[in-house]
């Protein structure tokens, strides 16, 4: 299996993901790793969203990050949202995706918020989108 080896962690956390229109999509915030039998392990996903950064947080703050996530998130046992290093088109100063953030799920979070807290803001249907 052939590809690039790159330093994942200063090329890739905390920075910007993009979909395929330019949209912000979210922000790297973990990765998954798969570890084949023979060769090195490889990036499989970006893992993005509250799900994901409570664990790189750590401690009283991540707790209570995980705990507002699994309060909030419709699912039993919600994960991390994750996207498939597959649809993954350029890393560069920001890692730009080869399909629209609509068909991701990294936006969960965000648009809970605005169907639960947001639109139940009085004049909240007037702001510009």
């Amino acid at each position: 299996m052939g590809g690039r080896t790159i330093d994942a962690a200063l090329r890739l956390l905390d920075r910007q993901i993009l979909d395929v229109d330019g949209m912000m999509a979210g922000k790297v915030d973990d990765l998954e790793l798969t570890v084949p039998e023979t060769g090195p392990p490889y990036v499989s996903a970006i893992l993005a969203g509250p799900g994901s950064l409570s664990r790189r947080i750590g401690g009283r703050a991540g707790a209570w990050l995980e705990s507002v996530h699994r309060r909030l998130h419709p699912s039993e046992s919600p994960g991390p949202a994750s996207v498939s290093w597959g649809v993954v088109h350029e890393v560069g100063s920001a890692v730009r995706l080869s399909v629209r953030k609509d068909v991701l799920e990294l936006d969960r979070f965000e648009q809970w918020t605005r169907d639960h807290v947001i639109d139940r803001i009085p004049g909240s249907d007037r702001a510009p989108d």
